[in-house]
């Protein structure tokens, strides 16, 4: 009940409702009082007319009469009284009207009640409109809202600056509005999102598909010898691998993206994740003429899933070494913190310029001075995904003609 009075509108009606009650108890108090001062009116009328007539013939009963009224009346007396009155037909069956002090008293009581009755009904009437009146406008507001709403209007807004269940469901309602229109938003960037996903995914798969079809006709079209039958199957070999690369990592953004991946999480060195990553690169860095140098002076536990984390690594070292030229450095530095846990990747390539940086780290993106038509920009953005899952964030730092550094910071906390 507590928790109901913290209601306005039910404190408010709560207490004209007792404010009504009062003042008609009151009302109906002083009718009482005036009934009473009435009915002792009529009995010393009644007993004045009385005591006239038998003065009239009988003077010497004056000083006798005043004390037989004033005296209380026993059982028996006023049973002996019913009786002589009853000898002469006056008795309670008699009507009303026979008996003008009674009759005018009776009327006067039944206006008076008929009154007050009406003008408490009345009043009860107008606060229970009233109240239900601002119920049911407050009610409409919301439904209004609602259908604005359903609509697609989010502009409105419902405000309540009293306290209780109105001003609660004000909030609710809010939460909801913002709810619905952030998940509506939501579903246009995801549609949004679907459809330049397909089509760059199209775009991707485009590319080799059609170097495979040129292929295959040259192959069946033409009498090619053993060798160049060789070359053409080394060429399908090598878009279907692009073609494998790109779907897995499709399907790992998709798991990613939508949080089911299940990450087996353990502390354990990251010094020894970083020098996976490396072993897995080595070849390809010497065939590319890139050194790749890690600086671990200092053993770094931390909690993470090795596997994905090493991928991450994997796809940020590969990147640096497509974009540096023969002869080039990677240098890899673990940075260990009571805050924060930070590794470092800086390479000395070619560099991004200032329009492409902020992009880089977005799906199929490629950069416009970019020198590598088979790549497909999709590394980077795997890269971001695993480090954020772990709670992690990465930047980068870049100048055309010097190199491009990669900051992946974790916090300890």
């Amino acid at each position: 009940m507590s928790r109901d009075f913290m209601n306005p509108e039910l404190r408010l009606s709560s207490g004209v409702l007792l404010s009504l009650m009062a003042f008609f108890f009151l009302v109906a108090f002083i009718m009482l009082k005036l009934h009473h001062e009435q009915l002792k009116s009529d009995y010393i009328a009644v007993f004045g007319s009385i005591a006239s007539r038998i003065v009239e013939e009988h003077p010497e009963l004056e000083q006798d009469i005043v004390p037989f009224m004033t005296t209380e009346i026993s059982r028996e007396e006023e049973e002996k009284g019913k009786e002589i009155l009853a000898q002469y037909g006056l008795t309670e069956q008699l009507n009303d009207e026979l008996f003008p002090y009674v009759h005018t008293a009776i009327q006067k009581n039944e206006r008076a009640v008929v009154l007050l009755f009406l003008l408490m009904a009345l009043s009860l009437f107008l606060l229970n409109y009233s109240q239900y009146r601002t119920l049911y406008s407050r009610i409409r507001q919301l439904a209004l809202a609602a259908e604005k709403v359903v609509e697609g209007d989010f502009n409105i807004i419902m405000s309540e600056t009293r306290e209780g269940d109105f001003s609660k469901l004000a909030v609710a309602f809010n939460g909801m509005r913002n709810t619905i229109r952030n998940q509506l938003d939501e579903l246009k960037k995801e549609k949004r999102f679907l459809a330049d996903l397909l089509s760059d995914i199209s775009h991707q798969l485009k590319t080799p598909l059609s170097s495979m079809i040129i292929y295959n006709e040259i192959m069946l079209g033409k009498q090619l010898s053993e060798e160049q039958q060789r070359m053409f199957l080394l060429q399908n070999e090598k878009q279907l691998e692009r073609m494998k690369w790109l779907i897995q990592s499709l399907l790992k953004l998709a798991k990613l993206d939508a949080k089911a991946l299940q990450m087996d999480r353990q502390q354990q060195s990251l010094n020894e994740t970083v020098w996976q990553s490396i072993d897995d690169l080595r070849e390809q860095a010497v065939e590319a003429n890139v050194h790749i140098r890690f600086e671990n002076s200092e053993e770094v536990e931390f909690n993470h899933d090795r596997l994905w984390l090493k991928e991450a690594f994997i796809n940020i070292i590969k990147n640096s070494i497509e974009h540096t030229p023969p002869g080039g450095n990677i240098d890899i530095t673990i940075v260990s913190h009571p805050l924060y846990t930070r590794v470092v990747i800086a390479d000395t390539g070619e560099g991004i310029s200032q329009d492409d940086l902020p992009h880089i780290f977005k799906r199929f993106y490629k950069a416009k001075t970019s020198k590598k038509p088979d790549s497909i920009g999709i590394g980077l953005a795997l890269a971001k995904s695993i480090i954020e899952a772990h709670g992690g964030m990465i930047e980068a730092k870049s100048e055309l003609g010097k190199g491009t550094t990669f900051s992946i910071t974790f916090l300890n906390y």
